[in-house]
């Protein structure tokens, strides 16, 4: 969306020190910081200090994939937000969203430890949109907050459209929207037809440690290619040596991390799937088969043939040539 609106979208993120092959992986995690240091460089590009809410107008509930069928199945506008706190959670970390009572009003907070600046102010211009419509499914099209507060003051005025009566405050470090409690037990009134069975799963929470944060990395950048630790270092904002030392801290290292993910990825792909051995060598990014083979087997004690006989219940057979 940035890029479409004009912005050189990949130059920006160069800048910003995010490496542009993370776009093709969107699982895939980057330091907060940066991404908010990209997206002030967009405004400045595009000229505009309300960038967010252009990208959160735009985004429906279907752009948001497993996320947003979630919350287009919430019962309740409790149930909604309470799911749409616990979802982003699971993905952001650094920025957090909470509920808190104001007598009979309820705020929906959105902060982060540090002063806001403009990155910052985009994504709560952002995540607000994207709030203030699923809000409408249950209080009507209609709607707006009683009062909204950002604690970055841009010197644009807001869209009146998106906040009609609401009362706009600037606070420094607060940025909420204001609603009364007894909206809390409101049903969709959208026509829509919540699912209560066959809900995808919900994503994993991020991990807390830095090996499990390289690992879910690699995971996501692992793709028939080989994966330096200075391209990993660099998309979580660190350098090689300081990556190296913190895995140390922990009792792994890089080279643990990726064999893991490595062989994990090849008994999924040997057991539920029919690519030759050569195939899934390569696409886990090993130079050959041989390679891959001596490897699987240091690991599991058997060849990735033999795995996949095992996996289907079938005898191992012989094992001519490279298995």
């Amino acid at each position: 969306q940035v890029q479409s609106l004009g912005a050189p979208a990949e130059a920006l993120l160069i800048r910003s020190g995010i490496h542009p092959d993370l776009l093709a992986h969107p699982s895939a995690a980057a330091p907060l910081k940066k991404v908010f240091q990209w997206i002030e460089l967009a405004c400045q590009s595009l000229g505009t200090e309300h960038l967010g809410l252009h990208v959160g107008d735009a985004t429906s509930n279907a752009d948001l994939g497993h996320y947003g069928r979630l919350l287009e199945g919430a019962l309740t506008l409790h149930h909604y937000i309470q799911k749409g706190m616990s979802l982003y959670h699971t993905v952001v970390v650094g920025q957090s969203f909470w509920l808190s009572l104001h007598g009979d009003k309820v705020r929906i907070n959105l902060g982060s430890p540090w002063t806001p600046g403009l990155g910052d102010y985009q994504a709560h211009l952002s995540s607000f949109a994207v709030t203030i419509a699923n809000i409408r499914k249950f209080a009507g099209p209609d709607w707006t907050p009683t009062e909204i507060s950002f604690g970055f003051k841009a010197r644009e005025s807001l869209s009146a459209e998106m906040l009609g009566a609401a009362r706009v405050a600037h606070r420094p470090g607060q940025s909420y929207l204001e609603f009364p409690r007894a909206m809390l037990g409101l049903q969709r009134c959208d026509g829509a037809r919540a699912l209560a069975m066959g809900q995808p799963t919900p994503p994993k929470p991020l991990p807390q440690d830095l090996a499990g944060l390289v690992e879910l990395q690699i995971e996501s950048l692992l793709d028939g290619q080989s994966l330096p630790v200075d391209l990993v270092a660099d998309s979580l904002g660190m350098s090689r040596r300081s990556l190296q030392r913190g895995l140390a801290a922990h009792g792994v290292s890089y080279t643990d991390l990726l064999s893991t993910v490595r062989l994990r990825r090849a008994a999924e792909w040997l057991e539920r799937s029919d690519k030759p051995v050569l195939e899934v060598a390569l696409d886990l990014g090993y130079t050959d088969a041989s390679n891959f083979t001596r490897a699987f087997r240091r690991q599991t004690g058997i060849s990735p043939r033999a795995y996949r006989d095992s996996s289907s219940g079938d005898e191992p057979g012989g094992e001519p040539g490279v298995t």
